[in-house]
């Protein structure tokens, strides 16, 4: 069935976000806390781990050398301007806002806060890029089946610390990968091995800040961030038309 992969995963968000709010009740802070830091520390080697596959090339001599470096700093640059032109950081607030409202008595301070990770963290890695594609090209859910496990692990962490927002970014990943799985039949020629390897390498850098905000080492508004895992299907776009 079309898309199935990206429902399931969809599902496996909304269960493992909601076991993550009901052990939050039960869940003294100082375990809330460890688990916290424990997670960012995941969530930043997984960053890391995708960008160094993505742009290390060992050749057969045994030495590296990097690639898509260039790639790299031109989509988080224009993709921050993107993302700051649109103020896409004051639409998860608002959404947060409505939620709030919408559970008064309930609502969660970091609901903002978890819907904007969350969605980076469940959208922007490479097998959410390459689990779509395959859906969509393909017929084959396997990638985005495993993905959505690895998803309602994280939820449940997630969804321990960060309550509502969590199941909120379901909705994310619903349409984010619904619609590249969606696009990626009619755009199929222009989506070859080395644009989806640029995509999830900008995608891990961008989940690497994460983790520096969930440490409060800095804070920064990674949800402007988001056009950025775009720009290298837009270069490519572009370069075929000329």
């Amino acid at each position: 069935m079309f898309g199935m992969g990206t429902i399931f995963n969809t599902i496996a968000v909304l269960v493992g976000g909601t076991v993550g709010i009901l052990l939050k009740k039960g869940m003294p802070e100082r375990f809330r806390k460890i688990v916290f830091d424990a997670t960012a520390t995941a969530v930043f080697l997984i960053g890391l781990t995708g960008v160094m596959s993505g742009a290390l090339v060992a050749a057969e001599d045994g030495s590296i050398s990097s690639q898509y470096v260039l790639i790299l700093l031109l989509s988080l640059a224009s993709g921050a301007v993107i993302g700051e032109a649109l103020r896409i950081d004051r639409g998860f607030d608002r959404v947060a806002e409505w939620i709030k409202r919408k559970f008064s008595g309930g609502g969660d301070s970091k609901l903002g806060e978890g819907f904007a990770a969350t969605t980076i963290l469940f959208c922007a890695g490479a097998m959410a890029i390459v689990g779509s594609i395959e859906d969509g090209i393909l017929g084959n859910p396997t990638t985005l089946y495993t993905k959505g496990v690895i998803d309602a692990i994280s939820g449940v962490i997630f969804g321990s610390v960060y309550g509502v927002g969590v199941l909120l970014s379901a909705g994310s990943v619903f349409v984010y990968q619904g619609v590249l799985t969606l696009l990626a039949s009619l755009i199929a020629p222009y989506l070859g091995d080395v644009v989806v390897s640029q995509m999830s390498l900008v995608g891990s850098a961008v989940l690497m800040l994460i983790a520096f905000d969930m440490w409060e080492v800095r804070k920064f508004n990674v949800a402007n961030l988001i056009p950025a895992a775009f720009m290298p299907l837009l270069f490519s776009l572009v370069q075929n038309l000329f």
